[in-house]
């Protein structure tokens, strides 16, 4: 991966920062974030998912796309490591707005340890703020406000976290995950289900999504949503428009092929 050219695309000033601190790290979380966007295009249109860095930068950086949790989190860790911080890759359950979760394990997320507190920098989730969110003490919770919300990690154990956010003044879990260090090749059969199976959610629907200077803008197959904390609206997205909502609210530059002819 060529470091000075994956930072030039995020706009990252590489004189800010010559150590790893809090400061660095939420800068690089910010810039990847309202850089790259969260996407499933690919698994849409039936093109194989490689997690393999290389073809990962080749991809993000150089094919100006985005990609879904194992892509965004593991490029994203990858270069925080080669910036001197301690990364771990985390296997991580989500729970669904239905009361569902997803397949055990199956969502890849990022936390680093900076001076033996844990900060979780999952840039490849789709509804987080862009700003590392700390997992404090057992009994004392640092919330993470944002456009978008107000988020905060709780401990469910000594090898477990809740990542939450709130919503009508109640805190909701939008996923839990293990301590448990894992290796990209640990989500092999997660990619897998996630890519292939018709059970799967980025198999069944498109989802496009990116923090925006407003909040956050979302694309499906139907609507395209424009939204923050208190607001939202939902525009119709059609075989006509598609291609300019990509570019406009994601800086896309590619056919979805169930759009086209």
């Amino acid at each position: 991966m060529d470091i000075q050219k994956f930072e030039s695309y995020l706009k990252i000033k590489h004189s800010y920062y010559s150590t790893p601190s809090l400061e660095a790290l939420n800068y690089y979380v910010r810039r990847f974030m309202i850089t790259v966007p969260f996407e499933n295009i690919n698994v849409q249109n039936k093109i194989p998912i490689s997690i393999d860095i290389k073809d990962l930068y080749n991809k993000i950086v150089i094919q100006r796309r985005g990609g879904f949790c194992y892509e965004l989190n593991h490029l994203f860790a990858t270069y925080l490591e080669h910036k001197g911080f301690h990364v771990t890759r985390a296997a991580a359950t989500v729970h669904t707005p239905n009361g569902g979760r997803s397949p055990e394990g199956s969502h890849m997320s990022l936390y680093v340890n900076i001076e033996g507190t844990l900060y979780i920098t999952d840039v490849g989730f789709g509804d987080l703020p862009t700003s590392i969110i700390e997992i404090g003490s057992k009994t004392q919770f640092i919330p993470t406000y944002d456009k978008n919300g107000v988020y905060r990690a709780v401990w469910i154990n000594d090898n477990q976290y809740a990542l939450q956010k709130l919503r009508q003044n109640k805190w909701m879990t939008l996923y839990e995950a293990h301590l448990k260090s894992q290796s990209i090749k640990d989500f092999e059969d997660k990619i897998s289900y996630n890519e292939h199976h018709p059970h799967s959610i980025f198999v069944r629907h498109l989802l496009i999504t990116q923090p925006q200077s407003f909040g956050r803008a979302t694309m499906t197959y139907h609507s395209l949503t424009l939204s923050n904390d208190s607001t939202k609206h939902k525009y119709d997205v059609t075989t006509n428009n598609y291609k300019y909502f990509l570019k406009k609210y994601f800086n896309l530059n590619v056919s979805i092929i169930p759009f086209e002819p």
